[in-house]
């Protein structure tokens, strides 16, 4: 039986208008009803995740937010808080050198703002790459500053701010050609995840999704086998991998359909909303 559900947002729960549809709502509230737990599992940042639980109308009614890909995971009315240990000074140096290597922009992903370094060839390639939709959003979503390189933010680390994580962005074909690349010159801590199109996030290896969901459900005496999770991407194979059913998106990356359990409709289908309604509720 399915006493918790974990989601993924972008690509899974929400649709390509980055919206929650009516019909998402009215099976998840029926989910919780049922007395089934429900949580988003997210690479956004907390604010962000909460905003879609907003949309969900779940925020803050015992809702758990794991966001940045497992590094938090929050229950404010559970008192349930996880914060992980971020990325050194250090450790961004060495991945800056490599994304410099390889023609990417690099995203310093901080609780406040974004901070990025890109030429200007390659910021075009990116743009090639994604829909118009995409870019849009990704402009008006982003509170970002253009710097030079990350000697210029060195005076963050040295004064307590967190990064929360690194990315790598270009064109999506580009991006997918390079990928393995990259990760052989990454060291054994670290992975390189592809998010979205041309999105590459930089994780530690102990940080993932799979683990902090799992951790969560065993602080409401929820066994592995009780765990459903759904998600499309590279940051989403753990928790796919981990839980008793994990269920792929028709639009997941290939690698993702080939662990899964299961493979419900598309994003743009209602893919989670459909397979809850068709495979949790009244369950027996």
């Amino acid at each position: 039986m399915i006493k918790l559900i974990a989601s993924d947002i972008d690509g899974t729960l929400i649709n390509s208008n980055h919206e929650v549809s009516d019909y998402t709502k009215k099976i998840v509230h029926e989910a919780r009803k049922q007395g089934i737990q429900f949580a988003l599992a997210t690479g956004r940042d907390h604010e962000s995740a909460s905003g879609i639980a907003r949309q969900l109308g779940i925020e803050g009614d015992d809702t758990a937010i794991i966001c940045l890909n497992g590094l938090r995971v929050d229950n404010d009315s559970r008192d349930y808080h996880y914060h992980a240990p971020t990325m050194t000074y250090e450790d961004c140096e060495l991945k800056e050198a490599i994304g410099n290597k390889y023609f990417m922009g690099v995203l310093y992903c901080f609780e406040d703002k974004i901070y990025y370094h890109m030429d200007d060839v390659a910021f075009q390639d990116y743009q090639l790459g994604i829909s118009e939709q995409q870019f849009k959003f990704f402009n008006e979503s982003l509170n970002a500053e253009k710097i030079t390189g990350l000697k210029d933010i060195k005076h963050l680390f040295e004064t307590g701010h967190q990064i929360l994580k690194m990315v790598y962005i270009q064109n999506g074909d580009y991006t997918e050609l390079v990928k393995e690349r990259i990760a052989k010159e990454f060291d054994s801590r670290y992975n390189l995840l592809i998010v979205g199109d041309g999105w590459a996030e930089i994780m530690p290896r102990s940080v993932n999704k799979g683990d902090a969901i799992l951790n969560y459900a065993a602080s409401l005496g929820i066994k592995p086998e009780e765990v459903m999770t759904f998600g499309d991407s590279d940051n989403d194979l753990t928790m796919i991998a981990k839980a008793g059913c994990g269920v792929a998106m028709a639009n997941a990356r290939e690698n993702l359909k080939t662990i899964a359990d299961a493979i419900t409709l598309s994003n743009d289908e209602d893919g989670v909303a459909h397979y809850i309604a068709t495979h949790v509720l009244h369950q027996d």
